[in-house]
C-alpha cells in the first residue's frame, strides 16, 4: 500500500464580478492539488467570505463546491460563484468608501476521501478589494 499524503488546498484568486448597494458577486478560485498515486474525491469544500467593517469581521457570503474527483498526481481549479445580498454589505461599503479598499477573508475547509482515508484540510487567505477592481467591475471588465 502506498503512503498517502494530505492533498493541498489553496485559494488561487478572488475576482470581483459586480458590486452594488445590495449585492456583491465574487468568483472564488480554489486549487486542490493531489500528490498521491491514487485519485481522491473532494467530498465538499465549504467556505465563508468575511470582510472587515470597522473593528469587526462580518460574514457576507458562503459557498460550497460539492463533489469533485481529483486525478492522481494532478490538481483541479474550482471556480465558485458567490453572491451576497444582505445588510452586512452596508458596513463593508462604508469602510470601502472611507478607506478606498476593504479587506476580504476567505476561510474554509476541504473534506477529501481516498479509499479508507479521509482528510479535512483548512485554508484561509485575506486580500484587499480595491477601488480599481470596483471601477473595472462597474465598467464591465472582468478583472
Amino acid at each position: 500500500m502506498p503512503v498517502l499524503h494530505e492533498p493541498e488546498v489553496s485559494l488561487d484568486a478572488v475576482k470581483l464580478w459586480a458590486l452594488s448597494l445590495s449585492s456583491l458577486e465574487l468568483d472564488v478560485a480554489i486549487r486542490v492539488g493531489n500528490v498521491n498515486p491514487l485519485g481522491v474525491t473532494l467530498r465538499e469544500l465549504m467556505f465563508t467570505v468575511r470582510c472587515r467593517a470597522g473593528n469587526r469581521d462580518t460574514q457576507i457570503a458562503a459557498g460550497n463546491t460539492g463533489r469533485v474527483k481529483i486525478p492522481a498526481r494532478g490538481n483541479f481549479l474550482l471556480h465558485v460563484p458567490v453572491r451576497s445580498q444582505n445588510a452586512a454589505l452596508i458596513g463593508a461599503l462604508a469602510t470601502f468608501v472611507t478607506h478606498s479598499d476593504v479587506q476580504v477573508t476567505i476561510e474554509g475547509k476541504a473534506v477529501i476521501d481516498c479509499l479508507l482515508f479521509g482528510w479535512s484540510v483548512p485554508f484561509t487567505k485575506t486580500m484587499p478589494v480595491t477601488m480599481a477592481q470596483v471601477a473595472n467591475s462597474l465598467a464591465g471588465k472582468k478583472k
